[in-house]
């Protein structure tokens, strides 16, 4: 991996920025940035805690979601996954977040890969792990969260991709993950 100093020369100084809004999930700057040639543009960021997400494979099965989500008005194939809260270790959110939306515990979680969702404007970090020696117990959905389980078998991930049906990115990532540690 290269060091982020190496590339100083490609740098933007923030020169002025204002909190423009503050929620319980997000926070939002529009900042006034300096450019390398010395010119000036302006930023909005998005500023956000992070999330972990899941890959929950057991007896030939993944483990997906389907979920309502606003922003793009549709419902989502999607892997389990939760936003980290102020304070908390991924490893535990991504433990939490495999009981809560699935119903599966598991003591052992290997972080597989690390990315940014949008780095264009948002700093939101994921730690995407694979959950291994599940042992299945009861799903316990928090209080607004409403989803369905949804098991598709590993011979049946490819054609998911290719059909459409995953539009999510952390989601295409871990079936592409699991299409390779699988040989499928």
């Amino acid at each position: 991996m290269t060091e982020d100093n190496n590339y100083d020369h490609l740098r933007e100084k923030i020169i002025r920025q204002k909190r423009v809004f503050d929620g319980e999930v997000i926070q939002v700057d529009h900042d006034t940035v300096e450019l390398p040639d010395g010119g000036q543009s302006k930023r909005e960021i998005v500023y956000h805690n992070g999330a972990v997400c899941l890959i929950a494979v057991h007896e030939g099965v993944m483990y997906f979601v389907r979920q309502y989500r606003i922003a793009p008005d549709e419902f989502l194939l999607e892997i389990p996954a939760g936003k980290i809260e102020k304070g908390d270790v991924p490893e535990e959110t991504a433990k939490r977040e495999l009981e809560e939306e699935v119903g599966a515990v598991s003591e052992k979680l290997s972080l597989i890969h690390e990315f940014y969702v949008s780095p264009g404007f948002s700093n939101e970090f994921v730690y995407l792990y694979e959950a291994e020696d599940m042992e299945m117990k009861k799903q316990m959905l928090d209080p607004d969260e409403f989803l369905d389980i949804v098991e598709i078998p590993l011979q049946n991930l490819r054609e998911i991709l290719a059909d459409g049906s995953v539009r999510d990115s952390k989601t295409i990532i871990a079936i592409q993950h699991v299409i390779e540690k699988y040989n499928l």
